[in-house]
């Protein structure tokens, strides 16, 4: 009776995922005749989740016992691994600074505090007060603080910083690959 066992080997590079689906997201924003907030908070989020998983990916591949490191903030994270593979790590430059403020942008987000917010205009001439009346709704910071422009620079910051971090790794980078085998022991 013949038996055989599959043995299936695949290298995974986890924080791919989090940047193709934040490229798809900012991709949309230029196909879009309108883009919404929530195509905005999309886009930003998972640009966002992508630092931390740049960070994880090549942490793990650069430094031995980078699971020492699993707990720190992603700002010591990427000082650690830019320190580690001679990266100058300038807080002042692209896309290190851009990168920064997405990050204390994506806190904001993922620790929002409940406000009330209000406005009362000083006395004016009517037409000028129907025309502030017509504007809307009062804005809270962070519905004010997402833009196309703001999330299109943020993607384009995490992609570059992948990119020095590839380059800097060099051939210490694991190489993409499947490998499929069927093993088959005749008996």
């Amino acid at each position: 009776m013949e038996r055989a066992k599959v043995i299936k080997k695949r290298v995974f590079f986890p924080h791919v995922m989090y940047l193709d689906t934040a490229e798809h997201f900012c991709t949309e924003l230029e196909r879009k005749e309108y883009v919404s907030w929530y195509d905005l908070m999309a886009c930003m989020t998972i640009t966002a989740l992508s630092v931390e998983a740049v960070l994880n990916t090549f942490g793990h591949i650069s430094i031995r016992d980078f699971t020492d490191f699993e707990s720190s903030t992603p700002l010591a994270k990427m000082r650690i691994l830019c320190e580690e593979l001679s990266i100058d790590f300038d807080k002042s430059r692209n896309p290190f600074n851009t990168i920064i403020q997405l990050l204390k942008l994506r806190n904001k987000f993922a620790h929002p505090k409940y406000k009330t917010l209000s406005f009362e205009s000083a006395e004016m001439p009517l037409d000028e007060a129907r025309a502030i009346y017509q504007q809307g709704e009062i804005l809270h910071d962070l519905e004010k603080a997402l833009s196309p422009e703001v999330v299109k620079r943020s993607f384009s910051a995490v992609k570059d910083f992948e990119i020095l971090v590839k380059r800097s790794l060099g051939d210490k980078l694991p190489y993409e690959s499947s490998e499929w085998r069927l093993v088959i022991n005749r008996e």
